[in-house]
């Protein structure tokens, strides 16, 4: 069972990582709107970690065969074949994947990540860290930022439990815009557990996270009304509002898989600092791997808040 950094009281193995990462999430779409708008799936960030994972242990620097990254995942159990490449190919249409002829053999598609996707990953992967260990990791270089990311994605590529995702979490996480609802209502939730088999999210406003997050309303009703026809969401009448209220198995099932990639992150962060020594200074913006953790964290207090501190 995994256990709390904090200490802080919350939901039944609901982890305080887990509330101050939604928190974290949105801020991070906020900032990488178009392309988090666009990776919006969970079968679409296995992608584009496979495609990074592949390219960088390989060492291939002009990239990787997009028809060897495809068998990859038809192989993890990630997506067909035709449905990679069609995505390799939006990827490539909007700029995030750089693809090119294989110098011996042109029938050869060569795909590499682009320097905006590298840029959302890196921030994405600073996200990660600052959730799982509590330190701001801003500091860090970012060739330090991108090994940690690339050791963590390794690791969670390795993970059956992570590639695939419960039953009721895939539900949720492969429909467009599901990582977002799902943040959105960890952030309406009570802090202080209680005891009860559905936990209510007051205050969450569908029409607002349409504004948020730029989803229909189409899109959202139709994961809300999935979820609930599934048993893991409901809508309840509390003080005359209708109110959405969460299955507490589900909270469990999402914080357990949601926390694989905390606990990697934050084993990868701390190999990282490992492997430096006090005179590595500038790789940390001019302060020592000591000094790396103990400023304030980059989401604000808004995340304190959500943690319960």
């Amino acid at each position: 069972m995994l256990t709390t950094r904090s200490g802080a009281g919350g939901h039944d193995n609901l982890l305080p990582e887990i509330r101050f990462h939604a928190e974290a999430t949105i801020d991070y779409f906020n900032r990488t709107r178009r392309f988090a708008r666009f990776v919006d799936t969970r079968q679409k960030w296995l992608l584009v970690h496979l495609i990074a994972v592949t390219c960088h242990e390989d060492g291939l620097v002009h990239g990787a065969a997009a028809n060897w990254i495809c068998e990859r995942a038809s192989s993890l159990g990630i997506a067909s074949r035709n449905t990679s490449l069609a995505f390799f190919n939006q990827l490539t249409a909007y700029g995030y994947l750089q693809r090119r002829d294989h110098r011996g053999d042109r029938r050869l598609k060569l795909i590499s990540l682009s320097e905006a996707t590298r840029t959302a990953l890196s921030d994405w992967t600073l996200m990660l860290i600052e959730a799982a260990t509590g330190e701001a990791a801003a500091g860090l270089d970012r060739d330090v930022v991108m090994d940690i990311y690339f050791e963590t994605a390794s690791a969670l590529l390795q993970d059956p439990r992570w590639v695939k995702a419960p039953l009721d979490v895939c539900l949720t996480q492969d429909m467009r815009g599901g990582w977002l609802v799902m943040s959105d209502i960890l952030r309406h939730m009570p802090k202080v557990a209680t005891g009860d088999s559905w936990v209510p999210a007051p205050g969450l406003s569908i029409p607002a996270m349409t504004e948020t997050f730029g989803l229909s309303r189409s899109t959202l009703y139709r994961l809300v009304r999935l979820s609930v026809e599934a048993g893991i969401m409901a809508w309840q009448d509390r003080q005359s509002v209708s109110t959405l209220s969460v299955n507490l198995y589900h909270l469990r099932q999402y914080s357990r898989w949601l926390g694989r990639p905390l606990e990697a992150a934050a084993e990868s962060y701390r190999n990282a600092l490992l492997k430096l020594s006090p005179q590595d200074g500038p790789t940390f913006g001019g302060r020592g791997p000591a000094d790396v953790g103990h400023g304030r964290r980059r989401f604000g207090a808004a995340g304190a808040i959500a943690l319960g501190a």
